[in-house]
């Protein structure tokens, strides 16, 4: 009974907030100074996300940002197969090249929920581009400028954002984005990569999580909350792959970081179903035996047992 109130609760409360969230947004912006009704009525209504994403000219990079929060991937929502190639490469341009960290957040979220195989290799690039710094080989790609405000928490659940621009320090132009925001876009990228329950997501996360061997080393391998959100994201990658990886980071990590191997034995339980205590010679006989998947909790079973740990 208790549980059950818990998550009404929960529900309820979750989705009074994100209204009066939005209502607050929408009343405090700019444009509800100038066009009132019109961003009220945006609020109770929203407009096409992919209509706004392919206004020309551009809308406003608040305006874009929210759309790729309502985006829904086109051609499994009665999108045209031109729909979802255009789409794909606005959120392209958006996570890997786009000077607004706000944006390049933004997109990142949304690819994490496409289907598309193409979003693996972008939200790679977007990890090893997430810098913010010009190349001189790409005449496209702008060097970081202050363009916007990262919200403080929320952005990844590996680390709190710097804020950007406006009221905090601005961003110097070509030298990129602050560590702190470059490691915070690189956690939203595995995150997003873990959601794709792709092969080449599950190899990528295993390198940056440290169980592709020495030789192995992408950008960010030596940050330890990024090895941390490589480690979750892995647990929620449905790929045979993340099995191997998670026992290699357990065993690697049993006597050396309590964090990782505790994410490795978490991961590892929910994608296995087997709930062996956190041993590595336990979890590298269920590897050696052959990985078999269990089926992926529903968000009832995921939102039960987050009760429990809170009732404990």
């Amino acid at each position: 009974m208790f549980r059950s109130l818990l998550l009404a609760g929960l529900v309820g409360a979750s989705i009074v907030s994100a209204g009066c969230t939005s209502m607050w947004d929408a009343v405090t912006s700019r444009n509800f100074r100038e066009q009132p009704f019109k961003t009220v009525g945006q609020v109770i209504v929203p407009e096409d996300p992919v209509v706004v994403l392919r206004a020309d000219p551009p809308r406003t990079g608040d305006e874009r940002a929210k759309a790729m929060h309502r985006l829904k991937e086109p051609i499994y929502n009665k999108g045209t197969q031109l729909d979802q190639d255009q789409i794909i490469d606005i959120l392209a341009q958006s996570a890997t090249r786009d000077p607004s960290p706000v944006l390049r957040f933004a997109a990142i979220e949304a690819l994490g929920r496409f289907e598309d195989p193409r979003a693996v290799s972008i939200l790679i690039l977007a990890y090893q581009q997430a810098d913010g710094q010009p190349d001189p080989m790409d005449p496209l790609k702008k060097p970081a400028t202050e363009t916007g405000i990262v919200p403080i928490g929320g952005l990844s659940a590996g680390r709190a954002p710097t804020r950007i621009g406006g009221e905090s320090f601005p961003l110097t132009g070509p030298t990129g984005f602050p560590p702190d925001t470059v490691a915070t876009l690189r956690c939203r990228c595995l995150e997003s990569l873990g959601r794709t329950h792709k092969p080449d997501a599950a190899r990528f996360l295993a390198a940056v999580a440290g169980a592709s061997g020495l030789d192995v080393k992408p950008p960010g391998y030596d940050d330890l909350e990024v090895r941390q959100a490589a480690v979750r994201a892995l647990g929620q990658c449905r790929q045979p792959e993340a099995v191997v990886a998670l026992a290699y980071v357990l065993n690697a990590e049993a006597n050396k970081d309590v964090t990782l191997a505790r994410g490795a034995h978490k991961g590892l339980v929910r994608l296995t179903g087997q709930k062996h205590p956190p041993d590595p010679q336990r979890w590298n006989e269920v590897v050696q035996a052959g990985v078999t998947l269990a089926p992926e909790p529903t968000w009832f079973e995921n939102a039960v047992q987050q009760a429990v740990i809170w009732e404990k």
